[in-house]
């Protein structure tokens, strides 16, 4: 009878030894996803650099001359029959004062005609004049030289004869000692000072004059076949009344095309 009870015991504890128990697996590991690239190696873009802008240098004009009338005349200058008791620097600093004699281009005997070489080819010659003339024949101004016989001259002046306007401005062109009409007079008494110039272009030479250096005016054109040798500033022709002085701001000369 004990015998018999023990069998199926024995049979349940086999039956439960062959119950398989699950093998532990070892958990997977965590995937760290790591950066293909560290920060520093992230290409960058290589800055081109842009040389600057670099203005191009101005052309030197050879030609180019200006004389502010400061203490010394600048070099270059050549009196002609010079009165040095009637011209200065100093009377009115920064300025040229020519005082108007009674000499004239033609009769040989103007003094203190004050010339420079003028340059080849065209050129623009310009000053600042402050002059009232009152007389007969009273002129200062720019003055265009081949010789005494041979000049044109341009600026303001006195007139009263026949054909004449009385005060204004005037361009005279003598050749061979002779006068090429007309002379442009243009009666002007409104403002002092006023600002004058000749241009040569070839054969031909313009007077123009103006106010505010902005607006330029033509006052005459001569054609004239001399050889401009020298040009400068002119003032003379006191044939009466009482000296006066003409003043000159500057001197400037240029090339033009």
């Amino acid at each position: 009878m004990r015998k018999s009870l023990l069998i199926p015991f024995v049979i349940l504890i086999s039956a439960c030894n062959l119950v398989s128990h699950p093998t532990l697996v070892n958990p997977p590991e965590k995937t760290v996803f790591k950066p293909t690239a560290t920060l520093d190696s992230i290409p960058r873009s290589t800055p081109t650099e842009i040389p600057p802008t670099v203005s191009p240098e101005p052309t030197i004009d050879p030609n180019f001359f200006r004389d502010d009338f400061e203490v010394t005349l600048d070099a270059g200058w050549n009196w002609v029959r010079e009165d040095p008791r009637n011209w200065s620097l100093a009377n009115i600093p920064g300025s040229l004062q020519i005082n108007v004699g009674r000499g004239y281009l033609l009769s040989h005997n103007i003094s203190n005609l004050l010339l420079r070489p003028a340059p080849a080819g065209n050129f623009q010659a310009e000053t600042q004049l402050t002059f009232r003339p009152a007389d007969n024949f009273q002129f200062a101004g720019l003055i265009i030289y081949e010789s005494d016989s041979n000049f044109i001259q341009a600026g303001r002046a006195y007139c009263r004869t026949a054909g004449c306007i009385g005060e204004g401005l005037y361009m005279n062109y003598y050749r061979r000692e002779a006068a090429v009409e007309p002379d442009f007079g243009q009666s002007y008494k409104e403002i002092d000072p006023i600002l004058l110039r000749i241009n040569r272009r070839g054969n031909t030479y313009t007077f123009e004059a103006s106010t505010d250096s902005k607006v330029w005016f033509i006052i005459g054109s001569h054609t004239s076949d001399m050889n401009p040798f020298q040009i400068g500033l002119i003032a003379g022709q006191r044939f009466e009344g009482d000296t006066l002085p003409a003043v000159f701001e500057y001197f400037e000369v240029r090339s033009l095309p």
